[in-house]
């Protein structure tokens, strides 16, 4: 009997031995599979991304109006999406824009009403906490050729102008709403990939050369290179829950020439979601280009003159909106 509860007594020992090794056996091996795999997971979350797609239309229908006016059609479609990257101190922020619009009135062909590319891309170290050291770049041009509205005289094409914009500086990003990013050392190129839109000097190329008869001598830059100071600013909140507020401003100084006329480019943008399809926005761009030549009415008469000036647009849609 004695024997029978040593064995039994021996047995449960060595059974709470062996079950703790191997509880411990599994935690070690449970530990080691969660490290091995936390780098892969990592590195598959280190990317961030997403974006919109809008399309905003617009018609009237019109038969046998007395009041007068004219059917018409309209319609923007919008592409906005973004991939940034962060590991460790590195931090890489990539965004793409793009937008078409054209309005289509009875009798008279479409013209434009929007026509945008700018693609820009970031790539910075971490100095200290929210302060990197950072170089920039960013393109922008269009798909199609534009058209003075009141002459319908072409004034600007797809390359021209084209933009590129190459920056060294410092980037200040102390949340996800809010970055700064300041270059005193900026490059800037402006191409004019239309001879016509060159020769005459558009976009502040160098111009066509004529002799007293007329013929011409030399052809117009194809290009412009400035050199200057450059700051981006970016600030994004939501005011409510379906309002969104997004606004960013470019400020460019040429040291080469005229340093003290800044070039501007300010967007602001409101985002009123209704559901998950459909969203209406409301934003606005202001453009002032020391080298952009606008045409301009004399005051109180229809003659025109070529001169420098600031852009402003306006625009209010309601529309489909997918999230991506």
């Amino acid at each position: 009997m004695n024997t029978k509860i040593v064995a039994l007594s021996l047995l449960a020992v060595i059974t709470t031995t062996v079950t703790a090794q191997e509880n411990k056996e599994e935690r070690d091996i449970a530990a080691a599979a969660l490290a091995a795999k936390t780098p892969a997971d990592t590195t598959g979350k280190i990317w961030v991304t997403g974006g919109t797609i809008q399309l905003n239309m617009s018609q009237v229908s019109l038969t046998n109006w007395s009041a007068g006016g004219f059917s018409s059609v309209s319609g923007i479609a919008q592409f906005n999406a973004f991939a940034n990257r962060k590991k460790g101190r590195f931090a890489w922020d990539n965004s793409v824009a793009l937008a078409y619009g054209l309005l289509a009135q009875d009798g008279q062909d479409a013209v434009k009403t929007d026509d945008r590319i700018e693609l820009n891309t970031k790539y910075g170290y971490e100095l200290k906490k929210s302060w990197y050291l950072a170089a920039l770049g960013q393109f922008k041009t269009q798909f199609t050729e534009g058209k003075d509205a009141a002459t319908g005289t072409k004034i600007s094409d797809f390359m021209a102008p084209g933009t590129l914009i190459l920056g060294l500086g410092l980037d200040y990003k102390p949340n996800d709403k809010f970055s700064a990013f300041i270059s005193p050392a900026t490059a800037k190129f402006i191409f004019v990939g239309d001879q016509d839109l060159a020769d005459a000097g558009a976009f502040g190329v160098d111009p066509a050369t004529y002799d007293s008869t007329g013929l011409r001598l030399t052809n117009g830059a194809s290009s412009l290179f400035e050199f200057g100071g450059y700051v981006k600013l970016m600030y994004t909140t939501d005011l409510a829950k379906n309002i969104n507020f997004l606004t960013r401003a470019d400020f460019f100084s040429n040291y080469l020439k005229d340093p003290q006329n800044v070039d501007v480019n300010w967007e602001t943008l409101f985002t009123f979601k209704v559901n998950d399809w459909f969203a209406a926005t409301f934003s606005t761009l202001l453009i002032y280009d020391d080298n952009t030549q606008i045409l301009k009415p004399w005051e109180g008469t229809e003659q025109q003159y070529v001169g420098k000036g600031t852009q402003f647009k306006e625009a209010i849609g309601l529309g489909i909106m997918l999230k991506l």
